[in-house]
C-alpha cells in the first residue's frame, strides 16, 4: 500500500509545462487510488509548490543552503528513502552537460537511485521523454537506470524506440502519453476575462505565438547556432508578412520565465494592424495559461508543453522544433508535417509554414477532436500502474493488462 511518493523532474515553478505535468500526475494518481498520496517534490521554489496545488504536497528544498546542488543532495536522497515510491517524470533523461548537476539531472539520478534500490525502494518512470543520449557514458547510465524501474511509461513511441535501441531490456515498459494532457484548466469565462484585460477582442480569431530562448542550440550537431539577432530578424520579417495577409490579433505566450525577454524583443519588431498582447506564467499559473490557449485559433509554438497544453484544449498547433522531443510530439499527434525544423529555417519557409497552418486550422482542430481523447486516456497508464503497485498486483501482469486495454 502506498501513502507517499517523491516526484523527480523539472519542478522549478518557472515553467508552466512542468507545473502542468506535476498537476496531471498527482491528480491522475489520486483519482485512481482514491486515497490522496503525500507528494514530496524537490524544487528550487518551495513556495510555488505549496501555493499552486490542491494536492498534499511537501516541497523539498534544492537550494545550496539545504545541502543540495540542484537535485543532487541529501534532501532529495532522504525524500527518496522516506517515501513509498519515487516517480521520475518529464524529459530529464538526456546526456547534454552530463556531469554538471546544475543542468543535468540524469547523472544525479544515477548516483542516488541505485543506492535507494538496494534499500528496497520502489521507483518508476512516469510518462517520461527519453533522450537525446549521444555519448557512450550517457547511454550506459540511462540503460542502467531503466533496469532499476518497477515500470516505465514513456510519452511517445520515439522515446520507447530510443530506450530499446540503447539496450534497455526491462519488460515492464509501455507507450503512454504526456501527463500534461490531463492537467486542469481554469474555466472559459476566466480565460475570456484574461483576454479582455490584455486588450484582445473576444469575437475575433487570435493567432498565438510562442518562442524559446534556446533558439536552435538544441537542434543537433548538424545545425550551427544562428544567434539571437538573426533568429529575431528572420522570424519578425516572416511574422510581419503573415500579419499583412491575415490581419488578425496576436497573443504572444510565454510558458517559461526564461523566454520573456526574447519574446518582448520579438514583439517590438512586429507590426500588426490589430491588437497584440503578451501573457506569461510569471503572472498566470498553468491552469490560466491552458485556459487562455483554448481561446486561440492557432498556436505557432516552440516550447513543447506550450503546444501540448494547446493541443489538449483542441487548439490547432504548428511547431518549430528546437529539440527532437518536439517532433516526437507531432509524430504522436499524427501531424508530422505540422512541425518544421531549424534546417529549414528562413523567412519564406516560416511564412509558408504559418500560413499553411492557418489555412488548415479547421481540419487540424477536427483531427485533434479525434486524437486528443485517445491520448488523454493513454496518459493515464502511469496512474493505473501506480495503482497496481498500491494494490500489490504482480507488475508483469499489470503491464500486460494495461497494454491490452490501450
Amino acid at each position: 500500500m502506498l501513502t507517499s511518493a517523491t516526484l523527480l523532474g523539472s519542478s522549478s515553478g518557472r515553467n508552466a509545462g512542468d507545473a502542468a505535468l506535476i498537476s496531471g500526475i498527482m491528480d491522475a494518481v489520486d483519482r485512481r487510488i482514491a486515497t490522496p498520496l503525500r507528494y514530496e517534490i524537490p524544487t528550487v521554489r518551495p513556495s510555488y509548490i505549496r501555493e499552486n496545488y490542491p494536492n498534499q504536497t511537501v516541497p523539498i528544498s534544492m537550494m545550496p543552503w539545504s545541502g543540495s546542488v540542484k537535485m543532487l543532495g541529501f534532501p532529495t536522497l532522504r525524500s527518496i528513502l522516506r517515501t513509498d515510491i519515487t516517480l521520475i517524470f518529464d524529459a530529464i533523461l538526456f546526456d547534454r552537460s552530463l556531469y554538471n548537476p546544475l543542468f543535468n539531472f540524469m547523472s544525479s539520478l544515477y548516483l542516488m537511485l541505485p543506492y535507494a534500490r538496494k534499500r528496497g525502494k520502489r521507483m518508476a518512470c512516469y510518462n517520461v521523454g527519453a533522450g537525446p543520449v549521444n555519448t557512450p557514458t550517457g547511454r550506459r547510465m540511462l540503460r542502467e537506470l531503466m533496469e532499476l524501474m518497477d515500470f516505465i511509461t514513456v510519452r511517445d513511441r520515439d522515446s520507447y524506440d530510443i530506450l530499446r535501441e540503447i539496450g534497455v531490456q526491462n519488460p515492464r515498459m509501455l507507450v503512454a502519453a504526456d501527463a500534461a494532457l490531463n492537467a486542469p484548466a481554469s474555466d472559459r469565462d476566466h480565460a475570456r476575462q484574461v483576454l479582455q484585460k490584455l486588450g484582445l477582442p473576444a469575437d475575433e480569431e487570435i493567432l498565438g505565438i510562442n518562442i524559446n530562448a534556446y533558439i536552435d542550440t538544441w537542434a543537433g550537431p548538424a545545425v550551427t547556432p544562428m544567434g539571437r539577432e538573426r533568429f529575431l530578424s528572420v522570424y519578425a520579417a516572416a511574422l510581419n508578412r503573415v500579419l499583412e495577409e491575415l490581419n488578425v490579433p496576436v497573443l504572444f505566450v510565454c510558458t517559461q520565465h526564461l523566454d520573456v525577454s526574447i519574446t518582448r524583443d520579438l514583439m517590438s519588431r512586429v507590426r500588426g494592424k490589430k491588437p497584440m498582447a503578451l501573457i506569461t506564467n510569471r503572472e498566470h499559473n498553468h491552469c490560466d495559461v491552458k485556459a487562455v490557449l483554448s481561446r486561440l485559433a492557432l498556436l505557432f509554438g516552440m516550447r513543447l508543453h506550450c503546444m501540448i497544453l494547446s493541443a489538449a484544449e483542441h487548439t490547432p498547433v504548428v511547431g518549430l522544433a528546437y529539440q527532437p522531443k518536439n517532433r516526437h510530439f507531432f509524430n504522436t499527434l499524427e501531424l508530422a508535417e505540422s512541425s518544421m525544423g531549424f534546417e529549414e529555417f528562413g523567412e519564406d519557409a516560416l511564412c509558408r509554414h504559418l500560413l499553411r497552418g492557418w489555412e488548415q486550422r479547421a481540419s487540424l482542430r477536427k483531427h485533434l477532436d479525434r486524437v486528443i481523447p485517445l491520448l488523454q486516456r493513454k496518459a493515464l497508464h502511469g496512474a493505473e500502474l501506480v495503482a497496481a503497485l498500491h494494490q500489490g498486483e504482480d507488475m508483469d501482469q499489470a503491464c500486460r493488462r494495461v497494454a491490452d486495454a490501450s
